[in-house]
């Protein structure tokens, strides 16, 4: 008797490789991350990952959609809980834990030579929607007049992702990075709303 061989649905063998690309990610950052390395990882041949995301630049942009998705879950605190401020520091608390819980992906989306810097690139379009998180929460703040939420969103950007930044880099100059990290925010709060 024969029994027949059952293969694996190509959506869950490129789930497996992209999750062997994040643990060489994780590891070592994007310049870890290669074909024969991810490869290597997952226990399969080079041209299974060339069957699916063609080059080392299809991997890190589908690792970059992966990174954005879940920096999207970590900053979407819902609507139904607290004021628009106290949702809105949530979700600046979120963007910072998911940031120091995983550096290098932080890096991957983020960082010169990230594939969300080419403004075609699926990877943008991505990251444009999760800055839409951020935009509705920071319109639901009551906002100085004449304030546009987009604008305020990326000044309440700037400031997080420059601590975090900072934080990461370790040159804060202040002890504790989360007492100053919520300092900020709320400072930025504070500095948007009437």
């Amino acid at each position: 008797m024969t029994v027949a061989r059952r293969r694996t649905a190509s959506e869950q063998v490129s789930a497996a490789l992209l999750s062997a690309a994040e643990t060489v990610l994780d590891r070592g950052g994007a310049g870890a991350v290669t074909v024969r390395s991810v490869a290597r990882e997952a226990g399969v041949a080079p041209m299974g990952v060339y069957n699916r995301f063609t080059n080392k630049d299809g991997l890190l942009a589908a690792l970059a959609l992966r990174a954005f998705d879940d920096l999207a879950a970590a900053i979407d605190v819902g609507s139904d809980t607290g004021s628009p401020a106290d949702r809105l520091r949530r979700a600046c608390q979120g963007y910072r834990r998911f940031a120091l819980a995983h550096p290098a992906r932080y890096a991957l989306i983020f960082a010169t030579g990230s594939p969300a810097s080419d403004p075609a690139s699926p990877v943008t379009t991505r990251g444009r929607e999760v800055f839409t998180i951020l935009v509705d929460m920071v319109a639901g703040l009551a906002l100085r007049a004449g304030l546009d939420p987009v604008d305020a969103a990326q000044a309440m950007w700037n400031g997080q992702h420059g601590a975090v930044t900072l934080e990461l880099a370790g040159v804060s100059q202040t002890s504790d990075a989360a007492a100053s990290f919520t300092e900020t925010i709320d400072a930025l709060i504070r500095g948007l709303q009437t």
